[in-house]
């Protein structure tokens, strides 16, 4: 139904009634994808929420803090707001079974909320949740999941699922659905270098949204086709895209299209040899790059998480108090007294609980900042850097090629692993053990008859699945070769075993070196850079995992060696 229609049945309607609301609803949606920037919009949604309460129709309540959800994500750019409407009506589907296969559509838009602010693997358990519980959403859901993929930079997984999701039988009649698939496939093919396929998937989303008017993808559209377009060297295209992408992503407030676009058009004045130009777009790049990945953001989204516990708790003592009607008139005023004293205790409470969290906060950022920092230089030891250089020169010297061509290899490839490792927060476990095999044989091949090992995982760990920090380990296994078998007699064995253990991820090394103690003459005060920088990381995961993983370094005894082991929060990709 037309967007004037609609509002002229809705408003020539004499009552308001559960079919009303159920208009005003369709209208709010249809509006907003219309008109992404229309502000307007929250009012009406607003006040269609109060009219479904005074009705209590709670399914046109569920669709109104929904709708009020969407204008707020889209029309505000507001996530924290968004999310606190659409915990509202996830609140309604606990009060009401019936309602509660409408929470399916809620929690997908929860994921994208997610997907816009970064947080790929919360939106991805979101969308994974969907796509196994109402089929009805399955379009929806695998579309999502593409984007997750294309974001996390694992591109033939995000074009399948494209492709997958445009093989459903729910696009066909659907060309908002479809545009938007071809042009976030553009993007992919953008990213995979497969510039044919990025221009052809750009050009068909951009004719749909001309033929059917969508402007709710327009402006993604022109950012991928500016994309598509820079990658096949047609730099003015390029720069009319991006700068209407541009123009239409302000208007909306889109803080992550502006990135995009910015970054596109650097990229495009650069290559023009427009150099003022490129400066100015990659300033305004960066600066709407820090802007989207501040950390307050995230800690605003989790406290809402807090806030909507809390306040299902207290819909469900409220839920208690409405069934005692049987309680005398006294009790009431005495109760509601107590009330009183009670709300005026908790909001001096809580502003004293704000005070010292905020404070919490920023100590918390400042040590995410300064362990990330001080864990980049630690990852590779610079005197290895420097000792394995020179092996390879000793190698030359004694005319040695193939050997030195073997290493030069294997430690090249190790020094690109731990450039690409450090730009990520976690990493799969099939990676870091990649890592670790390569770094162990670069060190045997360095040092021969020194030390042997043995890496030993869990059969039933799924490796390519599981999650952990990256070069967690290395800083250990690389003070056993380096200070537990110095001047050791014999072969040093190092012995490496990973397992899980519940909700938690166990990670040993031993070796039969000198033991701790003495590795440190006696100075149980020192400790070392790597232990300290460890277990602040694995205070950073605690903090953020709500979890008690942990970090202990066992003394053996004396030519019995040193285990360290560390506990981390149990993390899956999905």
């Amino acid at each position: 139904m037309e967007l004037d229609s609609l509002i002229g049945i809705i408003e020539s309607s004499p009552v308001t009634n559960q079919e009303t609301i159920d208009l005003r609803n369709q209208y709010t949606k249809q509006a907003l994808f219309a008109n992404p920037s229309d502000t307007t919009l929250l009012a009406f949604a607003q006040s269609t929420v109060d009219l479904a309460t005074e009705l209590r129709y709670w399914k046109g309540l569920l669709l109104g803090y929904e709708r009020v959800a969407l204008v707020y994500q889209y029309s505000f750019s507001n996530p924290y707001k968004a999310l606190e409407y659409y915990h509202k009506a996830l609140a309604l589907t606990e009060k009401d079974k019936d309602l509660e296969s409408m929470g399916w559509s809620i929690y997908g838009g929860i994921g994208t909320l997610y997907y816009e602010q970064e947080e790929y693997g919360k939106a991805l358990e979101q969308f994974k949740k969907v796509l196994h519980n109402d089929k009805n959403l399955e379009l929806t859901a695998t579309a999502n999941i593409a984007n997750i993929f294309g974001s996390l930079n694992q591109l033939d997984s995000a074009i399948f699922y494209y492709n997958k999701a445009l093989d459903l039988e729910q696009v066909t009649n659907n060309p908002t659905y479809k545009a938007n698939l071809y042009s976030n496939l553009s993007l992919v093919y953008s990213q995979a270098n497969q510039m044919d396929f990025a221009l052809a998937s750009a050009a068909m989303s951009i004719d749909l949204i001309e033929q059917y008017g969508i402007e709710f993808v327009r402006p993604t559209a022109y950012a991928n086709a500016s994309m598509a377009y820079l990658g096949n060297k047609d730099y003015d295209n390029a720069e009319q895209y991006a700068n209407e992408a541009l123009q239409l992503s302000e208007a909306q407030g889109n803080i992550f299209l502006q990135k995009s676009a910015w970054g596109t058009l650097a990229d495009v004045y650069s290559a023009k040899g427009e150099f003022s130009k490129a400066l100015e777009a990659y300033t305004k790049f960066s600066v709407l790059k820090d802007s989207l990945n501040n950390q307050n953001r995230r800690v605003e989204i989790n406290r809402s998480l807090l806030e909507f516990e809390f306040e299902k708790e207290r819909t469900i003592a409220q839920a208690e108090i409405d069934r005692q009607s049987t309680i005398k008139t006294a009790s009431l005023l005495g109760g509601g007294g107590l009330l009183a004293a009670s709300v005026f205790g908790f909001v001096l409470y809580k502003r004293r609980r704000d005070a010292v969290e905020q404070k919490k906060e920023a100590e918390f950022r400042a040590l995410v900042a300064d362990t990330e920092l001080k864990a980049l230089r630690a990852q590779m030891n610079p005197h290895f850097i420097f000792n394995a250089l020179n092996s390879i020169g000793d190698y030359i010297l004694k005319n040695n090629n193939e050997t030195a061509l073997e290493f030069l290899s294997k430690f090249a490839k190790l020094m690109r692993m731990v450039l690409e490792n450090s730009e990520n927060k976690s990493i799969p476990l099939e990676e870091d053990l990649k890592f670790l095999e390569l770094y162990l044989q670069v060190e045997t091949k360095r040092q021969p008859g020194k030390f042997s090992y043995h890496i030993q995982v869990d059969e039933g760990l799924d490796v390519e699945n599981t999650l952990v920090p990256p070069l967690l380990l290395q800083p250990f296994i690389e003070n056993s070769i380096w200070h537990g078998f110095r001047d050791k007699d014999g072969i040093g064995q190092i012995q490496i075993t990973i397992n899980e253990n519940q909700d938690m991820l166990i990670c040993s090394i031993e070796d039969n070196g000198r033991g701790i103690e003495h590795i440190t003459n006696g100075n149980e005060s020192k400790k070392s850079f790597g232990v300290s920088i460890t277990e602040n990381r694995l205070k950073i995961l605690n903090k953020q995992k709500n979890k008690e993983g942990r970090l202990q370094v066992i003394d053996l005894g004396e030519q019995k060696g040193t285990r360290v082991e560390i506990s981390l929060p149990l993390e899956r990709l999905f």
